[in-house]
């Protein structure tokens, strides 16, 4: 139990939350759930900015553009939209996937934008205009997680795992899982992908240079989503509650229990000072790292 932690916790969504991202400069954090909306917040008051009725289905996630000038949704009504972060409004609303869409992630640049779906397909869009730019076909059925490395890498994940070149050819395939791949997350120099196992209670971490696994970490708990720290030292995981991992030595430092469900989705500030965690008890709480 660490209650110190607990900086603040945001309360205003109607249902579980099931994303959120902090903002490139740390000012924003972006939250998005079951009922329908995101919600903009101002860090680390915690103010509340902006309400957004967003979508026709639940928001799976959210992602800001790497200058934070917009950002993207998508959701379960197979819809995509980009949104301006100055005022909320809406840059773009692509609907090119024929299933719900789960998940998102900017190129380096921020120039495209790429989705992932139950229709077993990537998108890529160039943004903020929307245009769709391309489709790969992974063939692993639902992509349920999606990373973007600095150098253009895309890690996609569902029932398997598969890292592909920029130009989408296959680099690596791992379809050891018995229930599949939750979330994923690149290091900031990208030479480490962290691989959230969900059910299977597991963290992954992969050498992307040699594209073998270089650690792995079993958990008494989910492990349903994950972030790094902005050093690249530390990984943070949800699950009933949220962790702090040494990917080196898989040794947990910090444990910060309060949500009174399942955690599915957490981010770490761009300074490093805080993580907060999306929770099914449709709040969001805002710890102290």
């Amino acid at each position: 139990m660490n209650e110190t932690a607990l900086v603040k916790t945001l309360e205003g969504h109607k249902d579980g939350v099931l994303a959120l991202a902090f903002s490139p400069s740390g000012k924003f954090l972006a939250t998005a759930g079951e009922d329908n909306a995101i919600r903009l917040w101002d860090i680390p008051d915690g103010i509340e900015i902006q309400a957004i009725e967003a979508h026709g289905g639940d928001v799976r996630a959210v992602a800001f553009d790497p200058d934070g000038d917009a950002f993207a949704s998508a959701s379960w009504d197979k819809s995509v939209k980009i949104w301006k972060t100055a005022d909320c409004t809406t840059l773009a609303q692509v609907n090119a996937h024929d299933g719900p869409v789960n998940c998102l992630a900017f190129s380096p640049d921020g120039k495209l934008l790429y989705s992932g779906s139950d229709d077993s397909t990537i998108k890529i869009y160039a943004s903020p205009g929307g245009a769709v730019k391309g489709t790969l076909k992974p063939e692993m059925g639902d992509i349920k997680a999606l990373a973007v490395s600095p150098s253009g890498l895309i890690a996609a994940g569902g029932v398997e795992l598969q890292i592909m070149d920029p130009s989408g050819k296959l680099l690596h395939d791992n379809d050891s899982y018995l229930y599949g791949v939750r979330c994923l997350a690149f290091s900031p120099d990208g030479k480490r992908l962290a691989v959230a196992t969900g059910m299977e209670k597991r963290l992954e971490v992969w050498d992307t240079e040699k594209l073998t696994e270089s650690g792995s970490v079993k958990d008494s708990d989910w492990v349903n989503c994950v972030a790094f720290t902005p050093d690249g030292k530390y990984v943070v995981t949800g699950g009933s509650a949220v962790k702090v991992w040494d990917p080196a030595t898989g040794t947990c430092l910090k444990t910060f229990e309060g949500h009174a469900d399942e955690i599915y989705s957490v981010d770490v500030s761009p300074d490093g000072k805080y993580v907060a965690s999306a929770s099914n008890d449709k709040t969001v709480k805002l710890w102290s790292l």
